[in-house]
């Protein structure tokens, strides 16, 4: 992975690059960092970055967690968060950007909420020497005391866990990191029939049990193939795949609007391109 000195000197780091070590390094040194088209961070540079921010999310110093809401934290403290990444990573310039960095800060501030949610809270006996002991949970119990609004999100989040009826088999890697791997294999972006094909399916060409995959997929292919052999026009495959697995995927009345889960949303000719993360119909409004 290439670093940057504050000279412009360009460095390779070989070997794994933890949180600790983006902390340490001295001299104006600063990682790189590649973005897909969607502005999500991808490769080695992006995978430091995303564990970067994770370790960023779980210091109470730097990002507040006592706020229920992410989007309610202080401006000047995000744009502090954003200023202590980019002195750390070479970023390209826009607000666009900064955006993508703090959502990431947000996405970790919820997982580090529910790991000390996990690990200390119990409503019927919180201890003193609990609260006392550690400054993250002195500061998470403040979030904690709002038992009606947070039971309201768990709520919200079981609903939907069982709305799912896909499973996505990426394990560890992101998505972005997927399209990317696509792309530099095939030399075109992937159509979106074809890219949940691709991530919902282990490496035996299996999709995994008790899901609709399986069901949705030998669908989609019927139709597909049932379009093509009687289509008199000269329409690439892919715009065919994609026309037919929108249409399984939207419902008719929302066809039109951003589907929670569905990853990017993106306008390509005449065809909407869904990144497909979940099989949910639960719609964003525009």
């Amino acid at each position: 992975m290439q670093f940057t000195d504050a000279e412009g000197k360009v460095e390779v780091w070989s070997g794994s690059i933890q949180p600790h070590d983006v902390w340490l390094i001295k001299g104006g040194f600063r990682f790189e960092v590649c973005f897909n088209r969607y502005y999500q961070p991808i490769r080695k540079g992006g995978v430091v970055l995303v564990k970067f921010v994770a370790d960023i999310a779980k210091k109470s110093e730097l990002c507040p967690i006592g706020v229920v809401n992410w989007r309610n934290v202080n401006k000047q403290v995000q744009a502090d968060i954003v200023e202590l990444i980019r002195g750390k990573f070479i970023i390209l310039d826009g607000e666009i950007y900064n955006d993508a960095m703090l959502k990431h800060v947000g996405k970790h501030r919820r997982q580090w909420k529910f790991e000390l949610k996990a690990r200390y809270f119990n409503p019927t006996v919180r201890t003193r020497q609990q609260i006392e002991n550690d400054q993250s949970w002195r500061n998470c119990s403040r979030y904690l005391a709002r038992i009606s609004e947070i039971l309201k999100y768990a709520d919200n989040g079981r609903e939907a866990r069982a709305m799912l009826s896909h499973l996505h088999t990426n394990g560890s890697t992101s998505f972005a990191n997927s399209r990317d791997e696509f792309e530099m294999e095939h030399g075109r972006e992937p159509g979106g029939y074809e890219f949940f094909d691709r991530t919902h399916k282990t490496k035996d060409g299996v999709y995994p049990e008790n899901t609709n995959t399986q069901e949705l997929i030998d669908m989609a292919k019927s139709k597909i193939d049932a379009s093509v052999a009687t289509s008199s026009s000269s329409k690439p495959r892919i715009e065919v795949e994609d026309e037919v697995f929108n249409k399984l995927m939207y419902d008719k009345d929302n066809s039109n609007q951003k589907p929670v889960g569905y990853g990017f949303v993106v306008k390509r000719s005449d065809v909407w391109e869904c990144m497909l993360y979940y099989g949910k119909k639960a719609l964003l409004p525009k």
